[in-house]
């Protein structure tokens, strides 16, 4: 991306941003009702999910295993905001907007990681999060997986992911956007 380009899409963004306001209440009691579906029960057991979809090639599980856009609308983005803030609301076009984006980025870089992982059969060492954890308003977030890998030759590698979310004891990748 140029400049250029950047620079409108940061402007574009920020216009969008300028768009929030604080969660009106039937918009926070709305919430309410957006939990995380069809996840793991613990980062373990989702990583599990991961490495195992990741030596199937299964493109469709692996994206199973990622917050669906009602999820991220619903519940990521507004409740992105520090324990105990008001949630933030943002119109529909600034939340389509951001969810493009995450959803876009995600798309190519699972591809990124099927095609340079996919079929391997490794052997998971160690999980860390490089951005540490942080617990928001609706979620704690288990920032920039990081998994030690082992291949069958005894080589270590390391495999670099997005993010996790946690709600009321169900976790799933936000994204797979690696920093």
């Amino acid at each position: 991306m140029t400049r250029k380009s950047a620079a409108i899409v940061a402007a574009f963004g920020l216009a969008i941003i300028l768009g929030r306001a604080v969660c009106p209440p039937d918009v926070a009691a709305a919430a309410e009702s957006v939990r995380l579906k069809n996840g793991a029960p613990s980062v373990d057991k989702l990583v599990d999910q991961f490495m195992q979809a990741l030596k199937d090639r299964d493109k469709a599980k692996i994206r199973e295993l990622r917050v669906t856009e009602d999820e991220y609308r619903g519940l990521i983005l507004p409740g992105s905001v520090d324990e105990g803030k008001p949630r933030q609301h943002y119109n529909d076009q600034a939340s389509s907007y951001f969810w493009s984006i995450l959803d876009t980025k995600s798309i190519y870089n699972e591809a990124s990681i099927l095609n340079s992982w996919g079929g391997r059969s490794v052997k998971l060492k160690s999980v860390s999060y490089r951005g540490g954890t942080k617990k928001y308003a609706d979620y704690t977030a288990y920032k920039q997986l990081e998994l030690k890998v082992e291949d069958e030759a005894g080589n270590e590698d390391e495999l670099r992911l997005g993010s996790v979310a946690e709600v009321d004891g169900v976790y799933k990748f936000i994204s797979f956007i690696r920093k």
